[in-house]
Order: structure tokens, then sequence, then C-alpha cells
């Protein structure tokens, strides 16, 4: 006759099953489930249906055959992510990201508190610096314009009086003036 250890569903050990039939259980608390097992017909039968599930499942995965993908899988879904994905292409994007960094940079100076103009000097330092290599380019780009101008000036002021030579300052100008307004932007970028 078998000896019954326990009859009440609350001193059944059903949440350890599981963690018996995976071995994770030290070796004496083993021997004691397996003892209560022998016992307890109500515990014996969960851990027969955890088993046969288990089974069922390995069966299951082993015998799913490999989904086939396309030979040119790995392009086609490239090609729609890079086609889907605008980032900071649009200008509502652009402005989202600064506003976020607005407020960013607005939390960062309340959370430092009076400390804030110690943080921010050396950006300011750099950003004096940034400044006066801007200002230079911006005067030598002036001062270069103003020199080609006077040049143009001085060489044109005493061919004026040539009758061939008066239809072409119209152009040399014309030509002058591109020449400077493609030039002023590209150092204006410095």
């Amino acid at each position: 006759m078998k000896e019954h250890i326990s009859t009440s569903k609350f001193d059944c050990p059903s949440e350890e099953i599981a963690s018996y039939i995976e071995g994770e259980l030290s070796p004496v608390r083993e021997i004691e489930l397996e003892m209560h097992f022998a016992g307890c017909e109500t515990c014996s039968a969960e851990l027969n249906l955890q088993k046969k599930f288990l089974i069922a499942l390995d069966h299951a995965l082993e015998s799913e055959k490999q989904i086939e993908l396309p030979v040119n899988f790995t392009k086609v879904v490239v090609a729609n992510a890079e086609s889907r994905v605008s980032g900071l292409r649009r200008r509502s994007e652009r402005f989202n990201a600064l506003f976020v960094c607005a407020a960013l940079f607005v939390f960062l100076m309340f959370t430092l508190g009076a400390d804030s103009g110690k943080a921010l000097s050396g950006f300011m330092t750099v950003f004096e610096k940034v400044g006066a290599v801007l200002a230079f380019a911006g005067h030598c780009a002036y001062d270069l314009a103003v020199g080609a101008v006077i040049i143009i000036r001085s060489l044109t002021s005493n061919l004026v009086t040539d009758s061939t030579l008066s239809t072409l300052f119209p152009g040399i100008s014309a030509i002058g003036l591109y020449v400077v307004s493609r030039v002023m932007p590209l150092l204006n970028r410095l």
C-alpha cells in the first residue's frame, strides 16, 4: 500500500515541477520531490502532463520545415527600408530636431543653475574664435572684391574712349559681377 504523504493542494509543490524536469533543483530537493510524486496522484499527473507537453513541443519544432526565402529577399528588404526612411529630409523633421535640441539645452541650463556660466564659458570661447575667423574671411572677400573693382575701373577708364572697347565694358563688368557673386557664398561658408 502506498503511503500518502500529502493530500492537500496547498502542500503540493506544483511550481517546482518545471524546475524538477529541467534539472535545476539540488539533489536533496529532487529526492524529496520524487518521494512526494510517489505518494501524490495530483503532482504525479501534473509531472506526466508537463513531460508529454515538452515531448510534443520538441517533436513539433523538429518536424517543422524551414521557410525558404527568395533569392533577392535581402535586397528587397533593404530597398524598402531605405525608401521608407525619411529621417531629417523634411523641413518639419529638421524643425522638430532643432526644437528637441533647444529644449534639452534649456533643461541643461536649469539643471546646472548658477554653474551654467562656467559650463558655457568653453562654448562661448569656441564661438568667439569661429566668429573671428568668419569675420576675417568676410573682410578678405570684401577687400578682394573692392580691389577687383578698382583694377577693372583703372584698366577700363583709359579704354572706354575707344569705341570697340566701350562695347566690351558691359560684358567685362557682367563677367566680373558673376564671378564675385559665385565666390562670395563660398567664402561665407568658411
